[in-house]
């Protein structure tokens, strides 16, 4: 008997998944332990993503796409300003108080990742080589350039500069940095 997944409760699911570690990260969660967060049945994480490494997998992907999708519309939204400004006002956007859980999250999938880089690859394809694709994208319609290597730097910058903040709580200094940071690059 083959299985029907249905997309849009998976969705759900994910979403509520995603919910749930953000507000209290990995912390050695076994899917049992996630599913009764979340208010679903393990079987019901087991039919959807088959393993524990799966979900955490889909959630890998699912978080990258929520922040690129959240770094596009900030861009498009400050498309009048430099290729600084816009990164600058996007810094400004992403590191609020109230994004710093998905955020830790974000950082601590990714060092998961860098565990096995292999079985991740896809999460790495979209939060490093589609990123850095991104970047260039911009750099190409505000310096009629492009440029992987400043693409590299732009994402390196704020990559660490988010951890940064994560480590420090200071708001102030990190986002002087980043205003330092985007004016350099006009």
């Amino acid at each position: 008997m083959s299985r029907t997944v249905e997309p849009k409760i998976k969705a759900e699911i994910l979403e509520k998944v995603l919910q749930v570690l953000s507000n209290g990260g990995l912390n050695q969660l076994s899917l049992r332990d996630i599913a009764k967060e979340v208010g679903v049945s393990a079987r019901m994480l087991v039919y959807h993503f088959e393993t524990y490494d799966n979900l955490i997998h889909s959630i890998f992907i699912q978080l990258s796409l929520k922040h690129k999708s959240l770094l596009q519309n900030l861009l498009n939204e400050h498309s009048q300003h430099s290729l600084g400004e816009a990164l600058h006002l996007s810094a400004e956007t992403i590191l609020r108080k109230e994004n710093r859980n998905s955020m830790l999250l974000f950082i601590e999938l990714y060092a998961k990742g860098l565990r096995d880089v292999t079985y991740h690859k896809d999460f790495f394809e979209e939060v490093l080589f589609r990123w850095l694709q991104e970047i260039e994208t911009l750099l190409q319609g505000k310096q009629k350039k492009s440029s992987q290597t400043q693409a590299t730097i732009i994402v390196s910058f704020y990559r660490g500069l988010l951890l940064d903040w994560l480590a420090s709580k200071d708001d102030t200094r990190v986002l002087g940095a980043s205003k330092v940071f985007s004016e350099s690059l006009g």
